[in-house]
């Protein structure tokens, strides 16, 4: 996925990507007074349905963004489904913003 970066996910049903935003999109969410990844998360559901939580809400490392991703009862097939639309959304996120 374009700008996104991510340790391999063994045995554990949370994954942390983490998400490089531009800095222009940084400081159009530091004047709405929300966290980029917490923007960067509402328009991922509201688009495409896919639920994560923002890493901020995780005390993440200052200048970082993130949000969890968790696998608890889908089959693999459908998790790589939900992945692939996920990467094709982000993809199209980062060139508009």
């Amino acid at each position: 996925m374009n700008n996104i970066t991510c340790t391999e996910i063994e045995g554990a049903m949370y994954g942390f990507p983490r998400i490089h935003f531009s800095n222009k999109f940084i400081q159009e969410a530091k004047e709405l007074g929300k966290a980029p990844d917490f923007l960067y998360c509402l328009e991922m559901v509201n688009k495409t349905g896919i639920m994560t939580v923002p890493g901020s809400g995780f005390l993440q490392q200052k200048g970082t963004h993130h949000f969890r991703i968790t696998n608890l009862v889908t089959p693999n097939e459908k998790m790589e489904k939900v992945l692939d639309e996920l990467k094709v959304w982000n993809n199209q996120w980062h060139r508009d913003h």
